[in-house]
């Protein structure tokens, strides 16, 4: 059961694994729960969740510790799990050697919109650092390029998972997603936290995607070495 921070840091949004069963699993969860809450930055804190009120897409929970919750982003009911560190202090020159080597790869990858956007520079909305447990160290970046109509702007948004090669300091792509729309209705990813799942400590990012009119919740895992994937995508919440 994945929890997401809600508008304070006592409130929590309550997402089941599967929206078809959602109120089924809503109404196992023990009562009280005992819940583990991570930062992006891989602070723990633990809570309790007394109940869980609405029901399906739209279940939230009020979070009760002593003392009260801290800022927090991700928490689990039960399951085996860790954080996994995410950093974005880097120092300015790191920030943009990592930036050119994001910008390379997503030049390279061969999911093109049409052309559309070939030749206009990357902004990048988001870079993240991930040390992996006796692994690589693990770049994720979220890149813009956007074509300025008058009436309907036109966003690309490109999402790169890139490991650092051992041998070396250059970068492969691990993953990657690419989506281009009108700008006000463009899906946007965000990484909320990362987390080692199960007794495999498997490395995921748990992310947000939102759509405009609702926000869905996801998984992308490590699979292998340069190697992640979506794991899993919730039901889109819009309440």
């Amino acid at each position: 059961m994945l929890l997401i921070a809600g508008d304070v840091p006592s409130r929590a949004l309550v997402v089941a694994p599967d929206s078809g069963s959602a109120d089924e699993t809503l109404a196992a969860i023990p009562h009280p729960a005992d819940v583990t809450l991570f930062s992006r930055a891989g602070a723990v804190q633990s809570a309790t969740l007394p109940t869980v009120s609405g029901e399906g897409l739209c279940a939230t929970g009020e979070l009760t510790s002593a003392p009260p919750p801290r800022n927090w982003s991700v928490g689990f009911i039960g399951g085996v799990v860790s954080p996994l560190p995410i950093d974005s202090a880097a120092s300015p020159a790191d920030s943009a050697a990592l930036a050119v080597w994001l910008n390379r790869l997503a030049s390279a990858l061969p999911n093109d919109t049409a052309g559309r956007f070939v030749g206009l520079p990357f902004v990048a909305h988001g870079l993240w650092r991930v040390h992996i447990p006796d692994g690589p160290l693990v770049v994720i970046g979220s890149l813009v390029r956007q074509i300025n109509q008058e009436a309907t702007p036109l966003q690309e948004r490109t999402i790169i998972v890139a490991e650092q090669v051992p041998s070396d300091s250059s970068f492969v792509t691990a993953y990657s997603e690419r989506f281009y729309g009108p700008e006000e209705t463009i899906e946007t990813t965000e990484v909320l936290a990362g987390a080692l799942l199960g007794a495999s400590r498997t490395p995921t990012l748990v992310v947000s995607r939102d759509f405009g009119d609702g926000v869905a919740y996801g998984t992308i895992e490590r699979i292998g070495e340069g190697r992640w994937r979506a794991r899993w995508t919730s039901g889109v919440r819009s309440c």
